[in-house]
């Protein structure tokens, strides 16, 4: 089971029990915020003279925290992103310097203008000690169509970097997608249809009508259906924040998340859209930034051998409550 697997497997939402577990001493209370998050985390105790906390959408209900012996384990905190990731970070009482670690993660991997959705979900665990909160340990962003974001702190003995569980294990490179000549390359030109010139974002790869389109390397079916000009079109996530769009085909072989293989046949070069001719449209974004996609390589796994092992026990312990401070 590669990393990502194994943080889709323990990815659950946490029983009654271990929701106790996130109180710290003096805590009594836990607020759910019915509008924008579910606050997996404990809210200090109302007391005369003290604001009670709010929520930026309905009104919260209090729920009893019971002690817990390990004043030490890792608090997770989970909910949905909603209109305003900040405010939805608040309410679910992360506070503000995770907070912003959390968003400072996320731009590492990720464009946070185009690459975040309402209806996605953020997870984080902050490291405790001495029963206070400490240090944002992992930034986890369940996205809807999309590749999910999974990212642990890890250090190798000389630095400590945030390094991405879905990247582990990739040592492929990209794949044609179709076996044509390039008609048409990346960058400035003139288009044969609207008759200006324009940005070309991939590259057009002439073949046969009905010739086997396949996907250049493994990952997720994103989007698969009409896309504008694009035609019947197929988008998929990749590791390393890399994505692929296949355009203008025939017939679509694949849906929408989708697991896919590198060399999978996910549909078939057509003319639909704007288009002159049978064609394969070929793009790759990286981060969310376009790149030719004749000079894209998949990463390569930062980590091997004895210390993946190691990096998957942590990030198991991290998110089943029972993860060490680096």
């Amino acid at each position: 089971m590669n990393a990502g697997s194994l943080i889709a497997a323990q990815r659950t939402r946490l029983p009654a029990a271990a929701l106790a577990a996130a109180a710290l001493t003096g805590v009594i209370g836990l607020w759910l915020s019915a509008g924008s998050a579910e606050r997996l985390s404990a809210s200090p105790a109302h007391r005369p003279g003290i604001p009670a906390p709010t929520a930026p959408a309905a009104a919260p209900a209090l729920i009893e925290a019971q002690p817990v012996a390990d004043a030490d384990a890792p608090l997770r905190i989970g909910g949905r992103v909603g209109p305003d990731l900040t405010r939805s970070l608040a309410a679910a009482g992360v506070p503000e310097a995770q907070g912003r670690a959390y968003v400072a993660a996320l731009a590492t991997v990720i464009e946070l203008s185009t690459g975040i959705s309402v209806a996605d979900r953020f997870d984080l665990v902050i490291q405790r000690e001495n029963g206070h909160l400490g240090e944002l340990v992992y930034a986890g962003l369940d996205r809807v169509g999309r590749s999910d974001v999974e990212l642990m702190k890890w250090t190798d003995g000389s630095r400590i970097r945030w390094v991405d569980a879905q990247t582990l294990g990739a040592e492929q490179g990209m794949e044609m997608p179709v076996s044509g000549r390039v008609s048409s390359g990346f960058g400035s030109r003139f288009h044969p249809i609207l008759q200006r010139w324009r940005m070309h974002d991939g590259v057009d790869l002439a073949a046969p009508y009905g010739s086997p389109i396949v996907a250049a390397a493994d990952g997720r079916v994103a989007a698969a259906g009409w896309r504008g000009g694009y035609g019947r079109a197929v988008a998929i996530q990749h590791a390393g924040g890399i994505e692929t769009l296949y355009g203008h085909m025939s017939r679509i072989g694949v849906s929408p998340g989708e697991a896919v293989r590198q060399g999978q046949v996910i549909g078939y070069v057509g003319s639909t859209g704007l288009s002159t001719g049978p064609h394969l449209h070929y793009e790759v974004h990286k981060d969310g930034k376009l790149v030719n996609p004749l000079s894209v390589q998949m990463v390569t796994s930062p980590i091997q051998g004895e210390e993946l092992h190691a990096f998957n026990d942590r990030l198991r312990g991290l998110l089943t409550g029972g993860g060490n401070s680096l």
